[in-house]
């Protein structure tokens, strides 16, 4: 039996709302693996650079939400 099986077996046998749990937290990992694949491409890493000398160029957070999302 794998892990998978082996977690599916525990969990069955929960009351739901401890399985809800479970999931919530199996789907936070799914999330954090996904972001943390991630890299800020160069225009994002310029713009929070910006940022943090204070110099504010002409980037949206929409800009910044699509480069970092194509990256």
């Amino acid at each position: 039996m794998n892990t998978a099986e082996k977690v599916y077996q525990d969990v069955k046998a929960f009351p739901e709302p401890l399985a809800q749990e479970v999931l919530q937290f199996v789907e936070f990992l799914k999330f954090k693996q996904l972001n943390a694949e991630k890299t800020p491409n160069e225009t994002t890493i310029n713009a929070m650079q910006a940022a943090e000398r204070g110099e504010y160029e002409e980037v949206s957070l929409d800009d910044l939400k699509k480069q970092w999302n194509n990256s």
